[in-house]
């Protein structure tokens, strides 16, 4: 069977996306160490935006964005990066990665749950209410599996519950983002690689200023840093941002919605794997059933809507 050059183009851009956010969760474990959770969403997220404007710039393709845009994007970047990826580096102190990648795989069952009752979206189908259920029964176990396992141990139970609802947060931000950017659209000249770095920038800035009222410079530990926290970084701002997005952009505009979103099938599993094999976090069939769990739910909830 022959591929055509597009084909070929959509395989390319589902593979950097499947690899870029799935290692996000073990490349976050890596550099935890060395700052806090702000710092590094901030500067990795301010590399990135600063690094995509630059090639934009170099290309020809940069126009200067006016207020309404730089409002937009600051609107929108509390959301979307200092929620979505802030609150998640912060819920990883206190969990796994795997732990993290499967809690964030629930993101799309919480979008359908938000849009009907807050964006007037119609009512769940029957299908997407097993999914509902079935994404909220795997929750519930990841939960009272990881308080379980530290029962004699009560405030590092507190401690874990706690990770879990910061990581929880950060899919509602990306929700809230979505549903706003949705109910609210901005008209703009800029293209859609220019507003995402307009998004990075505003989002890493207000991160850091996070990161600064919370006291974060004390974390920060220089001597920490070697070439695995360097590697891991580097990777978290070109793949986890650049490569990423642009990926999800592209794929948006040249494929359908189904293949573009695959990768909530997908990242989970990289994350767990990854999680596994490089962070060496022990796999347990309460682990695998949650990840069997929510990712299914997410395969009821999105297969019907694109049948539709």
């Amino acid at each position: 069977m022959q591929i055509s050059p597009k084909g070929m183009k959509i395989l390319l851009n589902l593979f950097l996306l499947y690899i870029s956010w799935g290692s996000t969760y073990i490349c976050l474990k890596l550099c935890m160490h060395a700052c806090g959770p702000f710092t590094l969403c901030g500067v990795r997220m301010l590399c990135g935006g600063l690094l995509l404007a630059l090639l934009l710039l170099l290309t020809g393709r940069w126009r200067r964005p006016v207020w309404a845009d730089m409002r937009h994007a600051a609107w929108l970047a509390i959301f979307m990066v200092l929620m979505a990826s802030g609150f998640l580096a912060r819920g990883q102190q206190g969990i796994t990665s795997s732990t993290a990648a499967i809690i964030t795989a629930s993101t799309p069952i919480s979008m359908l749950l938000a849009g009907w009752l807050f964006a007037g979206e119609k009512r769940p189908t029957l299908m997407q209410c097993v999914g509902l259920l079935g994404g909220g029964t795997g929750l519930l176990l990841l939960t009272l599996g990881r308080a379980a396992a530290q029962g004699g141990q009560p405030v590092e139970a507190v401690n874990s519950v706690s990770g879990m609802i910061w990581v929880f947060s950060a899919t509602l931000g990306w929700v809230a983002g979505t549903l706003i950017s949705r109910r609210f659209p901005h008209a703009s000249g800029l293209s859609g690689m220019q507003s995402c770095a307009l998004l990075l920038i505003c989002g890493g800035l207000e991160s850091l200023l996070v990161a600064a009222c919370a006291g974060e410079a004390a974390q920060l530990r220089l001597a920490a840093v070697g070439p695995s926290e360097l590697l891991a970084f580097g990777w978290l701002t070109v793949g986890g941002s650049i490569i990423a997005y642009y990926s999800y952009f592209w794929l948006l505009s040249h494929a359908s919605i189904a293949t573009a979103v695959s990768y909530e099938y997908v990242v989970p599993v990289i994350g767990v794997f990854l999680g596994w094999q490089i962070g060496g976090e022990t796999i347990t069939w309460r682990i695998l059933l949650t990840c069997v769990l929510i990712v299914g739910s997410v395969f009821f909830v999105m297969w019907d809507k694109h049948n539709k």
